[in-house]
Parts: C-alpha cells; structure tokens; sequence
C-alpha cells in the first residue's frame, strides 16, 4: 500500500537503548513493543544506531514473520570512528600522515561493527 511504502522512509534513531526509549511521538506504545508494532504495521524500514545482536534478530524476524511485506528492516551505523573502541576522527587520522594507521583502525571498526 501507499502507507507502507512511505513506511519503509520512516527510521528509527538510537535504537540500541530500546529498553529506554518508552517515548516515541510516532508510536503510541514505548520502548520495543512500539518498534514491534510499528514494523508489523508497515510503519518503520530501518534503525539507525541501533539493536544490538540479540535485539536485531528479533526486529528482523518480526519484519519478516509477522509484517504483511515481510520485508527486512534495513540496519544503519554511524562508526566513522570507531565502533566499541574509539579512534580519532578520520580528520584527525589524515593529520598523522599515517594511511597505515587509518587502514588499522579502519580495519578494526569493520570487524567490531560486523
């Protein structure tokens, strides 16, 4: 449907604190339960920041068992730096005159992110 489409627009930001975020405009119920609801609705196609392990499996099979598209939410991160361990900005690696440095830490965000 047309409201499903522009539901799969729709992004949920710091997802990862689903058990602290009770309060969401667009949600009438909080925390996980209001992120179930507004996928098996159709209202919700990707989290930004978001589930950990445990948390996106069960997004992703409520996405895919209990929404009418069955369609999979869309996971984004922002770890430009780092994802557990934190490294310097990509700015302030290029200023170290180091690509080997940056190639490492790049490396070590990919595997920590994945």
């Amino acid at each position: 449907t047309l409201e499903e489409k522009v539901g799969q627009l729709q992004i949920v930001v710091d997802a990862a604190r689903l058990g602290i975020m009770e309060v969401n405009p667009v949600v009438q119920e909080g925390g996980k339960q209001g992120i179930y609801a507004m996928i098996r609705r159709g209202k919700l196609g990707a989290l930004f920041n978001g589930a950990g392990t445990v948390d996106g499996r069960e997004v992703q099979r409520v996405a895919i068992e209990e929404s009418r598209t069955k369609i999979p939410i869309l996971f984004g991160a922002d770890i430009i730096h780092g994802f557990r361990t934190q490294f310097p900005i990509p700015l302030g690696e290029a200023a170290s005159f180091e690509p080997e440095l940056a190639e490492r830490t790049a490396r070590a965000t990919a595997i920590e992110g994945t």
